[in-house]
């Protein structure tokens, strides 16, 4: 059986976090995307995930940048991570992330060298809407308010 379909993307023009390997040519971008590659073939979730890479994901002074990102769910944004450490830790989190239904993760149960190295997450579409039709103990930890703006119909500003 397979789970929901999602994205990896991975920004391969940067160069590696760490100084030596940059003088040394080692590392990056491309070293972190088959890094991940390799580790997300030998889980379960591989046949649902797409493996994508881009030219530059941004928040450039965090190298080493990940996304994830599915339908339904939050997407987090990771920086500064490296391809000889950070990609198991990182299909653990995917791993967590999909089992959830809003794959919210507080951060108690975040993989601990992962924890700094989270740059921001991005609500799904109809985040709140979502919530209020879930049960109780399956909503996530996040305190949801719905504000309604009003705008002028004219479309002047007063």
């Amino acid at each position: 059986m397979t789970g929901p379909r999602f994205e990896v993307h991975v920004c391969t023009t940067c160069a590696d976090p760490d100084i030596e390997r940059r003088r040394l040519k080692q590392g990056g971008g491309r070293d972190l995307l088959e890094a991940i590659r390799s580790e997300i073939e030998t889980r379960s979730f591989a046949a649902d995930c797409t493996l994508l890479d881009f030219e530059c994901l941004g928040s450039c002074q965090r190298r080493g940048r990940v996304s994830i990102a599915s339908e339904g769910r939050w997407g987090v944004v990771f920086g500064g991570l490296d391809d000889r450490t950070d990609p198991r830790p990182l299909c653990d989190y995917i791993g967590a992330w999909l089992a959830r239904p809003f794959g919210e993760i507080v951060k108690a149960e975040r993989p601990p060298s992962l924890k700094n190295k989270i740059i921001g997450r991005v609500p799904p579409p109809d985040h709140h809407r979502n919530c209020l039709n879930t049960a109780i103990d399956q909503r996530p930890n996040q305190a949801i308010s719905a504000v309604s703006l009003s705008l002028p119909k004219s479309g002047k500003s007063e």
